[in-house]
């Protein structure tokens, strides 16, 4: 197969300058395809919690082709033996198998996507039962493997072997996290053969897409964390503020409107006191996701302190933004919280607007506050503008 190293650091150095997971995943099949010239491309990747390996992307096959695949994940299905037994298959292997026949290949490999070697049973039991067939490899699923030999349990049946796999530590510790897909390479439109050369390279590569890929998940992970609030699940004050700047800026260069809106839970302190912290943190995760819910994608929305909110509305006039904040308030008091106890809830908010009320950070938060105060001054579950 022809091929030049230079695409090849081209491709890998693709998939590292991006932690973004879609970017990594369809760069990785669009550049396999275009590198070594496939006929066609398609990625597959496991979904533990189904036991399923599940169709993504593809390139050269129909529309829906491969995303409509939904395979079991099995030494007896080709597409997940290597999930198996961590090494590529070839289509000599293919015999009668359901889905590459549905497929129409002829002339494929499929190749393992994973982003690090699992700690084998044998090691794990420190078993020396040599003759078993997972015994020596790295890579096995034993509890996917017939006739194993674990000790004392040779000769269970397939259900019974089956009760006695999902209670071993070895199937119990298998990391579900982890990256795990199979890449499919095929020729079988022009009966070109895949040789053994590029099989060995793109098992490499399918290790560093693993790597790379799992990177973004635990990139995107962390960037979750920390923007976003541990109780409410909404974005947290750090990152408010941040995006509150980056849209006085924004205004500033482009004229946009902007108002901000803070939400104080009325009389929250008596809740806690009466009915306890847990109702309380109850209230709080209610009230973010009935706020949450009645906001455009274009708004955010933070827990700027312990039972206060922040509501940030783009290309919103004041008079608008009095409106909406009226709007959150009458939902709250009308609303009934689920659970056993019967509580009341009401907010009340302030509204300000940027380059009206204020044109700087600390001004718009200062003017917003004192219109908020203003609000529980008169009585609470009311709207005061700046």
């Amino acid at each position: 197969m022809d091929f030049n190293n230079l695409a090849l650091l081209k491709m890998l150095s693709l998939l590292y300058e991006d932690l973004d997971l879609d970017t990594i995943e369809e760069r990785f099949v669009s550049l396999i395809g275009e590198v070594f010239a496939f006929d066609r491309v398609g990625l597959f990747f496991v979904k533990h919690k189904q036991g399923i390996l599940r169709g993504k992307l593809c390139k050269g096959f129909d529309q829906g082709t491969i995303s409509s695949l939904k395979i079991p994940i099995t030494e007896n299905n080709l597409f997940t033996r290597p999930l198996v037994s961590g090494f590529p298959c070839r289509s000599e292997e293919a015999q009668d198998d359901e889905f590459t026949q549905r497929l129409g290949l002829t002339e494929f490999a499929v190749i393992p996507v994973v982003n690090k070697k699992r700690i084998s049973c044998w090691l794990i039991k420190d078993c020396q039962e040599k003759t078993c067939p997972a015994y020596g490899n790295q890579w096995v699923r034993c509890w996917l493997v017939e006739d194993t030999k674990c000790a004392g349990h040779a000769n269970l049946g397939p259900a019974e072997k089956q009760d006695y796999c999902e209670t071993c530590p070895v199937h119990v510790g298998q990391d579900t996290e982890a990256v795990e897909g199979i890449l499919l390479v095929d020729n079988s439109l022009s009966g070109r053969q895949i040789d053994d050369e590029a099989i060995t390279i793109l098992a490499i590569i399918a290790h560093a897409v693993g790597n790379a890929i799992n990177n973004s998940k635990a990139y995107s992970s962390i960037m979750r964390v920390a923007i976003r609030d541990e109780l409410t699940g909404i974005h947290n004050r750090r990152y408010f503020n941040e995006r509150l700047l980056d849209e006085i800026d924004r205004s500033k260069r482009y004229g946009t409107l902007v108002c901000l809106v803070m939400a104080d839970i009325d009389h929250f302190k008596k809740i806690n006191d009466l009915h306890g912290h847990p109702v309380g943190d109850s209230v709080l995760i209610w009230l973010a996701a009935q706020l949450s819910s009645k906001l455009r994608s274009s708004d955010v929305i933070a827990r700027y302190g312990g039972e206060e909110f922040a509501l940030l509305l783009m290309n919103t006039s004041k008079e608008q933004a009095g409106k909406v904040a009226e709007i959150l308030r009458a939902t709250i008091a009308d609303a009934v919280m689920p659970g056993e106890l019967p509580i009341n809830v009401t907010i009340s908010l302030g509204v300000a607007a940027l380059n009206i009320d204020a044109g700087s950070f600390e001004g718009l938060i200062a003017r917003t506050d004192k219109a908020l105060y203003r609000a529980k001054a008169q009585g609470r579950n009311k709207v005061c503008l700046a």
